[in-house]
């Protein structure tokens, strides 16, 4: 008898803590989630001003282009310094869209990973610093004209431009294999992991590192 009525016991108390466990659960998915909403309306301000900020940046360098059409040398570093540019505003506008699609319905993991995403944007903007190294010559033509009205171009030996376009030429492939490399897939490689490290920080570096936990654990 005495066993009859300890297993009922037992059996009422492991149904109350199952209760309170859903409780628990359910009340911290609801914490997540609304931190989530908050970190994802935070960033998406954060990219509008961005894209803010690129779409003048872009409709700037289109102007400086057209403004200099008869200037080869100038049309050209105008050109460059525009593409990317372009590039790092379709980034951003990329990131607002992602956002504004996150279904907070969803699995909190499959929220999580795409908030992470948008947290590690500042890797797309570390890809286009090496990617333009062979060309940051542009970047300085047309900063030097526009701060200080001095042509550069005429200026630089003939030798010297042939022999610095020739050498840039020659680091395209390593860098773009630096720029395959660069992602959160390979931070397991000591240099990927130091370098993003080192030229995104702290924020970037976190949201990478739960990318590769979150894509660990899916599989």
């Amino acid at each position: 008898m005495e066993d009859i009525e300890l297993r009922k016991i037992m059996e009422a108390y492991n149904s109350k803590l199952d209760k309170v466990l859903q409780v628990n659960d359910s009340a911290m998915n609801e914490l997540q989630l609304d931190e989530s909403q908050k970190n994802r309306n935070k960033i998406v301000r954060s990219r509008s001003i961005e894209v803010i900020s690129f779409s003048f940046l872009v409709l700037f360098s289109g102007w400086y282009v057209a403004n200099h059409w008869e200037q080869t040398h100038l049309v050209v570093s105008g050109i460059i310094v525009h593409l990317f540019t372009l590039v790092a505003l379709i980034g951003s506008i990329g990131q607002v869209v992602l956002l504004q699609k996150i279904d907070f319905s969803k699995p909190i993991v499959e929220i999580r990973k795409k908030i992470e995403l948008v947290n590690a944007h500042g890797l797309l903007f570390m890809k286009l610093v090496f990617l333009s190294a062979p060309v940051w010559w542009a970047y300085a033509i047309v900063g030097i004209d526009l701060f200080f009205g001095v042509d550069l171009y005429p200026h630089l030996d003939p030798d010297f431009v042939q022999n610095y376009l020739v050498f840039n030429f020659l680091l395209i492939i390593p860098l773009l294999w630096i720029f395959n490399k660069l992602s959160y897939k390979n931070l397991h490689i000591k240099w990927v992991n130091k370098t993003i490290k080192i030229f995104t920080g702290t924020k970037t570096m976190k949201a990478l590192e739960a990318i590769n936990d979150i894509e660990e654990f899916e599989r």
